[in-house]
């Protein structure tokens, strides 16, 4: 009994020992946030936050994050970011420490980083310089090109997570017992659903309309092949949906569809929400993979038609909506975010740029959405998109072998760290055959 009760007593004592007490002279809500997602999300450590000397000196496990440090401990100097409250301009003077890039510079020698790595990592992951002044794209989009990371060279670098890495080496070094835990990269495939067909099932109105307006420019090829289709001689050149499960099931990838649920407008060209062959697909689809909504361009500004929107896909598929991602990539923060989870949004994937590939927050881990409007933490889980197959041909205008090597370049990236690669393709693209092959290249290449 008595050998018992000496190791569970060790037992005790050795947790205790790996619980890491962190001491900083005021506890907000931003250093709860940023310790939370550095500590617990990405090195799965047990820590307490504690605002007491006192108590701080009794642990046995313990760093303080500070202007100025206690006495001899291990020593993270804090810049005055996660003390402050509003928003305002910062000075950011990045520099090259390590061959990566870092900024809010420590002017303490006593501190274990040359620089605030708290500061640095919630500065990029709640995009606080999208909630300063910027010039935004036609669209009303920050874009990548006015991004710190594209200017100073760190888009393409999960900068957070390396980080993060170097200071947990740093961390062992200095604290042995503690033990971080173990992650493996993975890889989700995503889909957007702005138009589900070429030419089927867009009623009489819209047939005849499109059939006539290629004849009028003699585009005899197009009229040929719609009226292929449309007598079940040819295949839809939008109906990529076997060929995306067939990739499914062979590389076993995680998969989201994203549906744009919304009447026509300008820039919403989809399906008619009340088409039955549209909602027979929209079930197939629910059956294998995970299908959320594609917020309509139209529905960035109108609060009533985003709930309108989500309302019909729930009703169609007979259950919550969880799951979002905005057409053309529309961000605005914190509007578009507090819009989403007034309406049941759970988990969103916009997170990426439209014009560059890349890290938006400069992370490719999932993280929840911290409001700097409300300097809250929110229940919204953001899932960070690493590249649009749109934005290497579109806007980047690279070549095919160019956009394979930038693709291949962003997923060693991703494996350095252990993160999650999200690719985003649309079933249009993925008509050409093409497409098919550069895809199925990088798939082959991450897995």
């Amino acid at each position: 009994m008595k050998k018992h009760v000496r190791i569970l007593l060790h037992v005790f004592l050795y947790l205790c020992i790996m619980i890491l007490t962190i001491y900083t002279p005021e506890i907000t809500d931003r250093i709860r946030y940023i310790m939370n997602v550095v500590f617990t999300e990405h090195l799965g450590i047990s820590y307490q936050l504690t605002e007491s000397i006192s108590d701080f000196n009794k642990a046995n496990c313990r760093i303080s994050y500070a202007p100025q440090p206690v006495d001899n401990e291990i020593f993270i100097w804090q810049h005055t970011l996660l003390r402050e409250n509003d928003i305002r301009q910062q000075t950011i003077e990045p520099k090259l420490l390590e061959n990566e890039i870092a900024f809010f510079h420590s002017p303490i020698e006593q501190s274990i980083l040359p620089f605030d790595i708290f500061s640095l990592a919630f500065y990029l992951l709640s995009r606080y310089e999208e909630y300063l002044p910027h010039e935004k794209d036609k669209y009303n989009r920050f874009q990548g090109c006015e991004s710190i990371a594209y200017k100073y060279g760190f888009l393409q670098k999960p900068l957070v997570d390396i980080h993060v890495l170097k200071f947990a080496q740093k961390l062992k070094k200095a604290i042995p017992e503690l033990r971080f835990e173990p992650k493996r990269p993975e890889y989700i495939a995503t889909y957007d659903i702005d138009n589900a067909y070429s030419y089927k099932h867009k009623g009489v109105i819209r047939t005849l309309g499109g059939l006539l307006k290629s004849l009028s420019r003699f585009e005899l090829k197009e009229a040929i092949e719609r009226i292929s289709v449309l007598l079940n001689m040819k295949q839809d050149p939008f109906d990529s949906y076997k060929y995306i499960n067939a990739l499914q099931q062979e590389y076993h990838l995680e998969t989201y569809y994203f549906i744009l649920f919304s009447e026509k407008g300008k820039y919403d060209r989809g399906l008619n929400p009340g088409s039955r062959s549209f909602r027979k697909l929209l079930k197939q689809l629910d059956r294998n993979e995970e299908v959320g909504i594609h917020p309509s361009f139209a529905s960035a500004s109108d609060k009533e038609k985003l709930k309108e929107e989500i309302r019909g896909l729930s009703s169609v598929l007979q259950k919550k909506i969880v799951f979002s991602r905005s057409h053309f990539l529309l961000l605005n923060l914190p509007e578009t975010y507090q819009n989403f989870i007034a309406n049941g949004i759970k988990e969103d994937f916009t997170l990426g740029y439209a014009d560059q590939a890349g890290f938006r927050a400069s992370t490719c881990r999932s993280f929840n959405f911290f409001d700097l409007s409300t300097n809250k933490e929110t229940s919204l889980i953001l899932y960070p998109l690493t590249y649009m197959e749109k934005t290497l041909q579109d806007y980047m205008k690279l070549s095919e072998e160019e956009g394979l090597t930038l693709v291949k370049q962003l997923m060693d990236s991703v494996k350095s760290v252990n993160g999650i690669f999200i690719s985003l393709w649309h079933n249009e693209t993925l008509g050409k055959e093409e497409c098919k092959k550069f895809y199925q290249q990088t798939l082959d290449y991450f897995f």
